[in-house]
């Protein structure tokens, strides 16, 4: 990852002491508690340092093998790699921004050699083998009550119980709405006698749960959550260009899984017709609305999805899918960061660029100069925002021919960008 990249999204430093160290990370406002390492966090570190912090001169006790599910900036992931007892961790997440900040944080405090950072959609891209000796999480509370309840019984899938730490241990903490929810998913009939609850400890807004598999008992590896419908919520029903009607499956987890947000509507009433074997470039793409409406307006396209959330992405790919656009007609990218080389991650292998972007919440300037940087010669990019964001960007040179004009409407400004024909 190049530092620089980073450096537009970096919001601040936090501390956190421990296991004997001063440990800093880098933050992004668009993570999850970026002002400080949360509550909840110090929480379960604070239950999982005692296991981990092996006394024993290196070599003697093989270490264990950490899974970080859902790692964000890489807080308790990274923190655990530096304990002695720990000899690698594993920081997933489906946000590609949070896999940079993650990296980025191990190679700060030390333990780059130890940590391995890799995009998952849960468990989903979790390597099949039993690995683990502990997984630890802290839990999103509003992942949706199958999500959590998959990840909750799949993270036992993936325990190797012949290590360090006998039969293995999740390890998670939750907020204090879906605390009850946690234990009575535990203790469920069929997984009570199975399920062996170490510990649980109780502050008035937070609930920190280990538990592992009974004596003699052996869970499967996880399935694929998204295959298997965990985060399927409703249908999205609208109207084409055309006027027919089309309908979508939606998921939890995303904006817009009942109908189109404004920012997208708003892109639909400025987009420019688009040619047979153009090459479409959508980024955000949300619940799949607007890769939908741009398919059925040129089902001869090809698109490159473009997203920092995995989920997002396999959403949208999924959508045109269910609608029959041919599989080799899809491409996607999962993309956190954007800087100089932000057009060589948007274009394809063969190197091609876009005849046409559209997206919306565009917020970052790297972001932008990454998304011009991908327009092919005579193309066009339709993005929208909040009029503050727009003005920011507008600000922006360009290079040069390329022209950038504004419409506005109710708040919102839709930002286009032409660049000349060769």
């Amino acid at each position: 990852m190049s530092t620089s990249n980073l450096a537009p999204y970096i919001h601040r430093e936090v501390p956190l002491e421990f296991g004997g160290r001063r440990l800093t990370f880098a933050t992004s406002l668009d993570l999850f508690s970026s002002h400080q390492v949360d509550v909840g966090t110090r929480l379960l570190l604070r239950t999982l340092e005692p296991l981990l912090t092996d006394g024993s001169p290196r070599g003697e006790r093989e270490g264990a093998r950490i899974l970080d599910l859902g790692c964000g900036y890489g807080a308790l992931g990274v923190a655990l790699a530096t304990l002695p007892g720990v000899a690698a961790a594993r920081l997933v997440d489906r946000d590609a921004l949070a896999l940079e900040f993650a990296r980025a944080n191990a190679a700060r405090n030390g333990v780059e050699g130890r940590v391995t950072v890799t995009a998952s959609l849960g468990l989903d891209d979790v390597p099949a083998e039993r690995g683990y000796d502990v997984v630890a999480c802290n839990v999103p509370g509003k992942a949706g009550e199958a999500v959590i309840a998959a990840m909750l019984v799949g993270a036992l899938g993936v325990l190797r119980p012949g290590g360090p730490i006998s039969g293995g241990l999740v390890a998670i903490v939750v907020i204090e709405p879906i605390r009850e929810f946690v234990a009575a998913t535990l203790a469920r009939a069929g997984l009570r006698e199975r399920i062996e609850v170490t510990l649980r400890r109780d502050t008035a807004d937070y609930s920190v749960f280990h538990y592992r598999p009974a004596p003699g008992v052996a869970f499967p590896a996880p399935t694929d959550g998204f295959a298997a419908g965990v985060y399927d919520r409703d249908t999205l029903s609208f109207e084409d260009a055309r006027g027919e009607p089309v309908s979508l499956p939606t998921v939890h987890g995303l904006p817009g899984y009942d109908r189109p947000g404004p920012l997208e509507i708003a892109v639909t009433r400025r987009l420019p017709e688009v040619k047979a074997e153009a090459r479409v470039l959508v980024t955000n793409v949300g619940q799949g609305y607007l890769s939908v409406y741009l398919w059925r307006a040129q089902p001869a396209a090809r698109f490159l999805l473009v997203d920092r959330d995995l989920l997002a992405l396999r959403t949208a790919r999924r959508a045109l899918l269910s609608l029959r656009c041919a599989e080799d007609r899809i491409e996607t990218r999962h993309v956190g960061t954007w800087g100089a080389s932000g057009a060589d991650r948007a274009a394809d292998a063969r190197g091609d660029l876009a005849d046409l972007i559209v997206g919306v919440g565009v917020l970052h300037e790297a972001e932008y100069a990454g998304l011009v940087g991908a327009l092919a010669p005579g193309g066009r990019a339709v993005l929208a925002g909040s009029s503050t964001a727009v003005t920011r960007l507008l600000a922006r040179p360009l290079p040069a021919g390329m022209t950038a004009t504004r419409t506005r409407h109710r708040g919102i400004s839709i930002l286009e960008v032409a660049t000349p024909r060769m």
